[in-house]
């Protein structure tokens, strides 16, 4: 068969997958039922294994949310990655992608959602290195780094959790340890970025657009936040967690919010955007709004999804130049994505009838009748005002006079690419009136005051007195600035530092010489002929007296740690 054929395949059992956890979603959230679903695999020494499937609204909304995002990327992923060889390669590994992040939302055991928390960490590697040049290979490295920690953090939370609980819902009335809610916290934070596991993020933006869209926007980046709150029950019991996280939530919306005032890569800066709306999901749900941080969580990853693929038409005109400031002669050349994409910035801002309103500035306004200091809600307001900058920054160079790119090329999308993309953009616009009437109704009757409702007003015009500041600044103090946060609070150098160079060099001759070849023939052939090397290259890093000198010093503490803890 054709790739256009094995593409459109895949479309139609996504879409069939897609209508099917609808229709359980509406009926699980307008009868608040739940279903808890086991199959029995083998049965060795007396013991029985078993699988099992947890089921409720909650569950279901988030899955069918990621079932229609990778449903669009199905078809998106073939017009935009058609030039492009290893089309096989990029459609499988997608679809282990979506499967990995169904385990982790469904399943019931810790020790079966840890195959797809581990499954989502190599996936979103093996695609951010696609194009095998340096930057996307350092960059995947780097953020296998990253969640290769989070994974540590889980195997202690497993072991935690055998010594305490049966089952993942099944919890004893015993209040839980202050350490397992600490490496609780700490596996969450590692997968959703939260400070100071935040530099992956935008390294992540090496990989192909339509993965951006669908792994490193919206569904891989929220697993630890959805995670974090099927625990809210344990994190709610302690307030030295809640404030932990609170804080940490804020340092990460402000300072990813200020690198957006000075980046000029488009992915980067929409990278930086989910990262700010990361931070503001955290902000929420620290404070107690469990289902507005988790309806801001299902809305942002429904517009970012969109704003991510309508830029990437765009930059398929541009030769694939990312520089934002060539964005209005792409736009130029494709105003149905220009519409779309002027849809999900408008939902950035929060423009009233849009989903973003009543999401982000309900939760704002729910977050003034909080608990929270004023110096906490003064720091909540910039990073809502850090939100306003950007995406003015976006219809700015939009819609700005033309300047053409030497190398600009004509793209336009075909008409199926086209409809999908509206219903996500029509998605966007009535999801609120969908989960407001069926889950979560009571909080649309907030004694919320008038002086509230300006809010909006207020910022604006405090964004308009912060740019003719910002504007009158010396040209030297702005370059300054703009190094100390592009550089993401020094965070990146460092974090890259701390890795030895023969770690580096290692896993990038691995990469350059083994996963081409053994990945491509796997999926076409079904051979594992190629596995020998990758066992002989992992056998001579292995030799590497330092680095098995840090491998035993890892495992020794990750032993140590465990030991102590129980």
């Amino acid at each position: 068969m054709s790739v256009f054929q094995v593409h459109f395949i895949w479309f139609l059992v996504f879409l069939l997958c897609t209508l099917m956890s609808l229709v359980l979603t509406l009926y699980s959230s307008l009868n608040m039922v739940s279903w808890l679903v086991s199959f029995d695999l083998f049965s060795l020494w007396s013991m029985d294994m078993n699988i099992s499937f947890y089921l409720d609204w909650m569950a279901m909304t988030f899955m069918t949310t990621v079932m229609l995002i990778s449903t669009i990327i199905m078809v998106y992923s073939y017009n935009y990655m058609y030039p492009y060889s290893k089309s096989y390669y990029f459609l499988w590994i997608t679809i282990l992608f979506v499967v990995s992040m169904i385990l982790v939302i469904t399943m019931s055991n810790m020790v079966y959602a840890m195959l797809g928390w581990d499954g989502l960490g190599l996936v979103s590697f093996f695609l951010i290195v696609y194009y095998q040049n340096n930057s996307s290979i350092v960059s995947g490295i780097f953020t296998l780094l990253m969640n290769r920690i989070g994974d540590s953090f889980f195997l202690v939370t497993l072991v935690l959790l055998f010594y305490t609980y049966d089952d993942f819902f099944s919890f004893s009335s015993s209040l839980p340890s202050f350490s397992l809610l600490i490496f609780l916290l700490l596996t969450f934070i590692t997968k959703s970025a939260i400070f100071p596991f935040s530099p992956w993020l935008p390294l992540a933006m090496a990989a192909p657009t339509p993965i951006s869209a669908l792994v490193h926007s919206s569904t891989l980046v929220t697993a630890g936040l959805y995670l974090m709150m099927r625990f809210s029950y344990l994190f709610y019991s302690n307030t030295t967690i809640m404030n932990s996280l609170l804080l940490l939530s804020i340092f990460t919306s402000l300072y990813a919010g200020l690198n957006t005032v000075f980046e000029m890569d488009l992915k980067k800066l929409i990278a930086l955007s989910t990262l700010s709306h990361l931070g503001f999901i955290g902000m929420a749900y620290s404070a107690g709004l469990l289902y507005l941080s988790f309806f801001h969580l299902l809305a942002h990853a429904l517009f970012k999804s969109l704003l991510f693929m309508t830029m990437g038409d765009i930059m398929i005109n541009l030769n694939h130049s990312q520089d934002i400031r060539y964005l209005s002669s792409g736009s130029l050349m494709t105003p149905f994505s220009s519409l779309l994409m002027s849809v999900s910035i408008m939902n950035l801002l929060g423009i009233p009838s849009m989903t973003g309103y009543f999401s982000k500035d309900l939760v704002l306004e729910c977050m003034n009748y909080s608990n929270l200091s004023m110096f906490i809600m003064s720091i909540v307001y910039v990073n809502v005002l850090m939100t306003y900058y950007y995406s003015y920054k976006l219809f700015y160079y939009s819609f700005q006079s033309v300047k053409f790119n030497p190398y600009q090329l004509f793209h336009s999308p075909v008409l199926l690419h086209s409809i999908l993309m509206s219903l996500l953009g029509l998605s966007t616009l009535f999801f609120t009136y969908v989960y407001m009437n069926m889950v979560y109704l009571s909080v649309l009757f907030y004694p919320v005051v008038y002086t509230v409702k300006f809010l909006p007003l207020l910022l604006n015009i405090s964004l308009f007195i912060y740019l003719c500041v910002f504007l009158c600044l010396p040209t030297v103090l702005r370059k300054s600035v703009s190094s100390y946060f592009s550089s993401m609070l020094f965070l990146s150098p460092i974090c890259m530092s701390l890795m030895p160079k023969f770690y580096y060099n290692t896993m990038f001759n691995s990469v350059i010489s083994i996963e081409p070849r053994f990945l491509n023939q796997l999926m076409h052939n079904s051979s594992f002929t190629y596995f020998t090397p990758l066992l002989t290259q992992f056998y001579k890093s292995m030799l590497n007296p330092y680095y098995s000198l840090y491998f035993s010093l890892f495992i020794f503490i990750l032993l140590l740690s465990v030991v102590w803890l129980l």
